[in-house]
């Protein structure tokens, strides 16, 4: 079972008192995983949002051209008590990347989207906490995507020279 503490150090619950982080412990289901274990599947319906307790999640596009080079289908790494699957709540409401543990063991918590949504109705602070931290996660990814190409298209100009 997870603990109270567990969740109330997750930056997506900050904010929430006792009484709600009860009732998303009820909702949370505890997973284990070893090194290379898959998590989900690129093309996946997306239905939980997850969150790492212990150890590393690698977000991979295994649709990418398989490259000599390791690691380039890596697009990002998760550590701990940071969220992932947010595709859940995004249409077309799927994995757009394909998740693997990639630290020799991971823990995670896993909550059904539908459970979430359900809480939602009934306690809207939850929702809105739970949501806001879900746009400012998107945000972050999307200017680290910004960086990202810029410095390609950098590379790409500098080797062209």
């Amino acid at each position: 079972m997870v603990n109270l503490d567990l969740l109330d150090g997750i930056e997506t619950f900050k904010g929430l008192n006792d009484a709600q982080l009860t009732v998303l412990r009820d909702l949370s289901e505890k997973l284990k995983f070893n090194r290379n274990d898959r998590l989900f599947l690129q093309g996946e319906d997306s239905e939980h949002l997850w969150f790492v307790t212990d150890g590393r999640i690698e977000l991979r596009d295994d649709q990418a051209k398989k490259s000599s080079v390791a690691g380039e289908s890596s697009i990002s790494f998760i550590s701990e008590t940071e969220v992932f699957g947010w595709s859940s709540f995004m249409m077309p409401y799927k994995y757009r990347l394909s998740g693997y543990c990639s630290s020799r063991e991971c823990e995670v918590i896993r909550m059904k989207k539908k459970d979430l949504i359900d809480l939602f109705d009934k306690d809207p602070q939850v929702g809105f906490t739970v949501m806001s931290s879900l746009l400012q996660v998107i945000g972050t990814h999307l200017h680290q995507l910004q960086d990202e190409i810029a410095q390609r298209i950098g590379q790409d100009i500098m080797t062209q020279w």
